[in-house]
């Protein structure tokens, strides 16, 4: 009886320590299970805004600007073709139908013809006229100077070329006859028709163009130099003088060589971010300033890190899928196709969109617990107003 008792003592112990030991390795269990499981196992209502309560909803933002594809340093400005060129006509400075002069003992009669002059845009100026009825010598003086003194027997005289150093903005020409001396009873007369001062005039309304390229900020902060591209097309044996600026500064005086390209450099000082202002002149003749551009060198540069920082219960709920972050890119258009890719902590994801807005979610594996990195590697020149990071 006593050994009976004995054994049946014995097994109580030893189912004792076997619930025991079973209920230690439930509790090890549960205490390595995921805080979802365990709560599901549990019957417990897991809590997601208790363990996500101190993270911020976005993560990071901020604004890219222009950035470049990485393998090109080289950014072409394009200016439509123009042409620069001059007129130069022969045409009347002034004209009167008729003029008369004549000298005797008792009277004296002067005429005058009066006409303007510049010297910029006039040249080769000549006074022309027929004569009618003549006696005695013409003598014809521009601005108090002799420029004729003589008989003139031919009803259609050659023209008279007014000298230049004689010229002035406002001009007189004054035509007298010589006296008939001791004959007081003759009359020296001339009368003169068709009275015409012509020159050739050039008209320069035209020998002025200005053209207009634009330089963002980011692409100026990187530039190293320019290149001014051009074809000057114009006729056989044109001789006028082409003079280009930029900004106010000149950057080519010469006389072209037609239908050879021709490459000007230019220093980062010619240039200015922003607006900058190319002219083009001429003192002759015309010209086709054809293909024209600025291509501008950049600096090789590297594509913006961004950083955001993922907290540790943050990447947990992420890792087990009851969160996630999204990546935000803001274009500044909605026309042009953008492509590239989003490098996150070395992970590569490609993107392309036509909108104006492209969002994507990070896979769960590209995070990591702590300071985590971005960058956008464009395959062309993009502007991005905005690039962020939110929790979801």
């Amino acid at each position: 009886m006593n050994r009976l008792k004995s054994g049946l003592a014995q097994s109580a112990n030893n189912a004792g320590v076997t619930i025991i030991i079973i209920a230690v390795l439930i509790v090890v269990y549960l205490l390595f299970l995921p805080p979802q499981q365990r709560a599901e196992l549990l019957g417990e209502e897991q809590d997601n805004t208790g363990i996500l309560s101190d993270v911020e909803s976005n993560l990071f933002s901020d604004t890219p600007g222009r950035l470049y594809p990485v393998s090109s340093n080289t950014i072409d400005h394009t200016l439509p073709s123009f042409m620069v060129f001059t007129v130069t006509n022969a045409e009347e400075l002034k004209r009167t139908a008729s003029l008369y002069v004549k000298n005797s003992a008792f009277s004296d009669t002067t005429d005058e013809v009066v006409f303007f002059y510049d010297s910029q845009t006039i040249q080769d100026v000549k006074l022309s006229f027929n004569i009618a009825k003549h006696s005695g010598r013409l003598k014809i003086l521009l601005n108090n100077q002799k420029i004729f003194e003589g008989e003139i027997e031919d009803a259609s005289p050659d023209p008279i070329r007014l000298p230049e150093g004689f010229l002035q903005t406002k001009n007189t020409l004054v035509f007298e006859v010589s006296s008939p001396g001791a004959a007081f009873w003759r009359v020296n007369e001339y009368d003169l028709k068709n009275v015409l001062v012509s020159a050739k005039v050039t008209d320069y309304s035209s020998s002025f163009s200005e053209q207009h390229f634009a330089i963002p900020l980011s692409e100026y902060e990187n530039l190293e130099k320019a290149v001014f591209e051009f074809l000057p097309d114009c006729p056989a044996n044109e001789e006028g003088l082409v003079q280009i600026l930029i900004n106010n500064r000149v950057i080519y005086t010469g006389y072209p060589d037609c239908g050879v390209k021709t490459n000007i450099e230019l220093s980062k000082e010619l240039l200015i971010q922003g607006d900058n202002v190319l002219v083009a002149t001429t003192n002759t003749g015309a010209f086709l300033i054809d293909m024209p551009k600025i291509i501008t060198y950049l600096t090789q540069t590297e594509p913006p890190v961004f950083y955001f920082n993922v907290q540790r219960p943050l990447h947990e709920a992420i890792y087990f899928g009851n969160a996630g972050v999204m990546l935000t890119l803001r274009f500044t258009d909605a026309e042009s196709v953008k492509r590239g890719n989003l490098n996150v902590n070395g992970y590569q994801m490609y993107f392309e969109t036509q909108d104006i807005t492209y969002q994507t979610f990070v896979e769960p594996e590209f995070i990591v617990p702590g300071p985590n990195s971005i960058k956008i590697i464009p395959h062309d020149t993009m502007d991005v107003t905005e690039i962020r990071a939110d929790v979801v």
